[in-house]
């Protein structure tokens, strides 16, 4: 019964407490509401900006797979202007020699964007995390 007592008096100080702590604090309801807003607005652009992280991670590995298939391809055209280089086909060669330089650029200029979209996903990430703190 003591115990009980000693809870009741201590809710009793303790809600007597309250409006003096809000009293000391001078916030207006108004400005309340705005910032809870603007928490509101802050996680929709964070969970905007991690769903657009993804789908640039999404894109560079698919772009990274083209990459390597194209790279594989490009080894199978070596091999077969390999073979016909045995058999003696000049024509053919000279040929299969022109587009694996033309296929060569083209991957080179695929790589170059490969890498360019990684700094700009790890910088991307990176400010993602500098406004999360």
């Amino acid at each position: 019964m003591l115990k009980l007592k000693l809870a009741a008096v201590g809710t009793l100080l303790a809600l007597s407490a309250i409006p003096a702590v809000y009293a000391a604090d001078p916030v207006a309801p108004g400005e309340i509401l705005s910032d809870k807003k603007e928490i509101v607005q802050d996680q929709r652009e964070i969970r905007d900006d991690k769903q657009e992280l993804r789908q640039d991670l999404r894109e560079r590995n698919a772009d990274r797979r083209e990459l390597h298939r194209d790279k594989r391809e490009l080894r199978q055209d070596r091999r077969e202007l390999r073979r016909e280089y045995r058999e003696g086909d000049k024509e053919g060669v000279r040929e299969g020699r022109r587009e694996i330089r033309q296929d060569k650029g083209e991957i080179r200029g695929d790589h170059r964007e490969s890498r360019q979209d990684r700094r700009e996903l790890q910088r991307d990430r990176g400010q993602a995390q500098r406004a999360r703190r």
